[in-house]
């Protein structure tokens, strides 16, 4: 009991700002918790009502259909920054403009998109595609009818989490994945005791459940709690567009650029050195993995904070927060040494005998972890200030050395050459953008460190 009350006071202790941020990362760290236990819960459920083919099925094209949120070219990332800016400022009239621009924005792009790829469907041969049985061909194109209107709703309705994430209420942005998940569970489980096994249903049990609780949210919010900066279509403002979509695009280029250089490395290690290696990089990568993701929880506060922070000049904060969550890293790296250290013992007890994981595959995976986290800490502040002309150049220099720096070191080194090439890189980003945001918390960033 004292002990909880030492953490409540301790919570409570410092400004509006660092006691927002640090129940966003209690919260966050909970949420991901539950979060990681429905997944878990979802995949044995979902296998019990259809069979392990059309499990396949269902996670190849809702993969396939999860690539088109990249169309939003950035604006929600955009929204968070400009609008994390206005109520800094208590502009309420300028942030309701932004809020209700983006949305209009948004409809403008996935509503044409959506019956654009409704006429599309049935044309398409899903069995020939996907190299799966004919028989399944109707019961593909009916559930990606429900997929395709599905996501393109929830990208239109999730304006909201960058709304909510700009407040700095992180975590309750985060929470809305995790309550669909538990509506889909709900709905999977009474699904296996009533109706056969079915493509559509499943799709709608998973797809739908997310724009039901964006949708409740949504009203609830915007009449409540965010009716400052509640959206009207009369207050569209084409002037903000540009400005949106200007920041929004460099946020959507470093994404594409960044999934493309860490969504290669399997098919790299593959072509130079095989699937097996392809096997123990990703066990290698789950399990060291596991520090990375606890790392960028407590980090995602760190977006919206210092874009108030910037905001109102408080550099103090900035600097203070920075040097706080260097300590942290060094209690990370302390982890991921132990985890490399007993790495042969947790393969043994999580996957036996059935596949081989060498030492040196996880000391690589390892240190590429711990540089990973390094410039995401980084990133995320230089983000949340918003300048990231110098991020877009520089992670497309990355993008074009990868595949070259692979090719050279596993001449010598096999699948390990193609982490080295990743450690490489994140080394020289890391290098890059430590001393961006030490220029900007300085204040001393001009030129291309401060654009």
């Amino acid at each position: 009991m004292n002990l909880l009350l030492v953490l409540k006071n301790k919570i409570a202790t410092g400004n509006v700002r660092s006691v927002a941020m640090k129940k966003n990362i209690i919260l966050s760290l909970l949420i991901k918790g539950v979060s990681i236990a429905v997944s878990f819960l979802l995949v044995p459920l979902t296998l019990g009502y259809v069979n392990a083919e059309l499990y396949g099925i269902w996670l190849t094209i809702s993969s396939i259909v999860t690539w088109l949120h990249f169309l939003d070219i950035g604006f929600t990332n955009g929204l968070k920054n400009r609008l994390g800016e206005s109520i800094a400022l208590n502009n309420w009239e300028k942030g309701k403009a932004l809020v209700s621009t983006t949305y209009s924005m948004m409809i403008f792009i996935f509503l044409p998109l959506c019956l654009l790829l409704v006429i599309c469907i049935p044309f398409i041969d899903w069995a020939w595609c996907l190299n799966v049985n004919p028989v399944y061909n109707q019961a593909i194109e009916d559930a990606m009818y429900v997929l395709v209107i599905c996501f393109c709703l929830q990208m239109i309705l999730n304006v909201l989490t960058a709304v909510i994430a700009a407040f700095q209420k992180v975590a309750l942005s985060s929470s809305f994945i995790v309550i669909g998940n538990v509506l889909s569970l709900i709905i999977i489980y009474f699904l296996t005791l009533l109706c056969p096994p079915s493509l559509l249903a499943l799709a709608f049990a998973i797809s739908a459940m997310p724009i039901i609780v964006l949708l409740i949210a949504s009203f609830y919010f915007y009449k409540g709690k965010f009716k400052n900066v509640s959206p009207s279509i009369k207050l569209y403002n084409k002037k903000y567009v540009k400005d949106l979509f200007q920041l929004g695009s460099r946020f959507f280029l470093i994404q594409i650029q960044m999934l493309i250089l860490y969504q290669s490395t399997n098919v790299l290690i593959s072509n130079l050195s095989g699937p097996t290696d392809v096997t123990a990089y990703n066990l290698a990568y789950k399990y060291i993995g596991i520090s990375m993701m606890v790392y960028t929880i407590l980090l995602q506060p760190l977006w919206p904070a210092f874009t108030d922070a910037y905001t109102r000049k408080d550099f103090g904060w900035m600097k203070n927060i920075y040097n706080k969550m260097s300590k942290i890293y060094l209690i990370s790296v302390v982890v991921v040494v132990l985890m490399v250290l007993l790495s042969p013992i947790i393969y043994k007890i999580w996957i036996g005998n059935r596949a081989e994981v060498p030492f040196i595959m996880t000391l690589m995976v390892g240190i590429y972890v711990l540089l990973h986290s390094w410039d995401a800490f980084q990133v995320n502040m230089i983000n949340g200030i918003g300048t990231i002309k110098l991020q877009t150049n520089i992670t497309l220099i990355g993008l074009v050395a990868h595949i070259p720096l692979s090719i050279l070191f596993a001449q010598f080194a096999g699948a390990l050459g193609v982490v080295m090439s990743m450690s490489c890189i994140t080394l020289f980003y890391s290098i890059v953008f430590t001393i961006q945001i030490r220029k900007l918390l300085n204040q001393k960033a001009t030129g291309i460190w401060a654009a």
